[in-house]
């Protein structure tokens, strides 16, 4: 399962996700994220903060987000290893 709440702030709109970012999970953030972003102008930041489990899809969808200069924050090791990953591979 997973949580997805969007907080709109002043200058971003905060997609904080909770549980697992697996399976079809995935590509509901997926279109969560495609439909806020036609709406919105505000810069969109991914707080991973309570993210248990990221497999390969959520990866790949991470990857993408990361690469259009989507900022990706994440506090636990598991989601910190996955997301430096991330980084370094789109240098």
């Amino acid at each position: 399962m997973l949580r997805i709440t969007i907080l709109e702030e002043a200058s971003k709109t905060r997609f904080v996700l909770e549980g697992k970012l697996v399976g079809a999970w995935v590509g509901e953030f997926r279109r969560c994220w495609k439909t806020t972003e036609r709406v919105q102008e505000r810069r969109p930041v991914v707080d991973l903060g309570s993210v248990t489990q990221i497999d390969f899809y959520g990866k790949a969808l991470l990857t993408e987000m990361h690469l259009q200069g989507i900022e990706l924050l994440a506090s636990g090791v598991m989601t910190r290893a996955i997301i430096e990953g991330i980084q370094k591979a789109g240098r």
